[in-house]
């Protein structure tokens, strides 16, 4: 009776905090939803009208905007899941000399604010001739360090038995690593999509720092423009903000089940 009590009581905690966090969204697709003429107007349902959608579709460079976010955010994924997820392999797995002074600077890298890179960063980018352009967006996001490090504290938890096994029958260090580890790692990997794709979609200082020709915006840099076009507006505003904030609930929907395994499952040994 106590078990279920408690449970009662954390379900409807959990609801209140979804609650907390579905309302803003409720918002903004509800006001991207109404005319001009009914702005800050609770309205039935047969007024409210998807024109806004078109508006910005048919009036704005929104399609270029997605375009450009698609391949950074594909292309910091990709890498991301190469980079990051080998080099977590080598720190947990394997050995060689300056190892632990490797995985050091990967977790001070972690204490230094992004903030602080950004001028270092920027002017590299500079003399590299890499304005406006995607590798410019892409390239200095090829690595990172909370994920190497999240991937690495998932490798731990897996027994050395597996490989040493692999090891009797012939497979090699890579067989190794790709048909036993990675199958084994779906939930850390899904977890990784994740952060990385948010990160990457939602990032806006880096992409208005380097870019300033508008068909090389990503969409937070479009959309933020056309705030600044259609101030007036907000349902025109709100629109773009739905728009903005699909594909991340389209894709944490398909891989929140691997986010709550990969959590779950990544200690802290080590």
């Amino acid at each position: 009776m106590e078990n279920g009590k408690n449970k009662w009581v954390r379900y409807t905690l959990l609801a209140l905090c979804s609650l907390v966090f579905a309302v803003p969204f409720g918002y903004a697709l509800y006001t991207s939803l109404l005319s001009k003429t009914d702005i800050d107007k609770l309205v039935p349902i047969y007024r409210l009208t998807f024109a806004n959608y078109s508006d910005i579709l048919l009036n704005s460079d929104i399609l270029t905007w997605y375009k450009n976010s698609i391949i950074v955010t594909l292309g910091i994924l990709i890498g991301n899941l190469f980079i990051n997820t080998t080099a977590a392999y080598s720190l947990a797995r394997l050995r060689y000399p300056g190892k632990s002074l490797i995985f050091f600077l990967i977790i001070g890298m972690m204490m230094i604010p992004y903030q602080v890179t950004i001028i270092p960063m920027y002017s590299m980018i500079v003399k590299l001739g890499w304005l406006n352009s995607y590798q410019g967006l892409i390239i200095p996001f090829l690595f990172q360090g909370f994920l190497v490090f999240l991937m690495r504290q998932f490798f731990l938890t897996i027994p050395k038995e597996l490989e040493e096994a692999a090891e009797v029958d012939g497979v090699t260090k890579i067989g190794t690593f790709f048909r036993i580890i990675l199958p084994l790692s779906k939930g850390a990997i899904g977890t990784q999509i994740i952060f990385s794709y948010t990160g990457t979609w939602n990032s806006f200082v880096w992409p208005v720092t380097l870019v300033n020709d508008s068909r090389m915006y990503v969409l937070t840099v479009g959309l933020n423009t056309l705030k600044n076009r259609y101030f007036e507006w907000p349902n025109l505003t709100m629109t773009g903000v739905v728009l903005l904030t699909i594909p991340i609930i389209i894709v944490f929907l398909i891989f929140q089940r691997h986010l709550v395994q990969g959590i779950a499952t990544t200690g802290l040994k080590g």
